[in-house]
């Protein structure tokens, strides 16, 4: 499954260079290990059109410490704009 997400600009550039390997989200739409993250990045008024494709490779359940909220593990493919 691919989820279409939004990430903010200062997130975004980061997973661009491989340096920020997780996500933070809200456990709202299913995510399993496989699916894929395609993200846009979005500056808080309009998408960019840079935008990049990450698989699920580990989901780490932190709703003891934020409850709904998982950490998503990625690995980035090289689709990257």
């Amino acid at each position: 499954m691919i989820h279409y997400l939004k990430i903010l600009p200062e997130h975004y550039q980061p997973v661009f260079e491989g340096k920020k390997l997780a996500e933070l989200r809200k456990n709202d739409r299913g995510f399993n290990i496989g699916d894929w993250l395609h993200l846009e990045e979005f500056d808080g008024k309009e998408y960019t059109g840079r935008n990049l494709t990450a698989e699920i490779l580990h989901i780490a359940d932190v709703g003891t410490y934020l409850n709904g909220y998982v950490l998503l593990s990625i690995k980035l493919l090289a689709d990257k704009k």
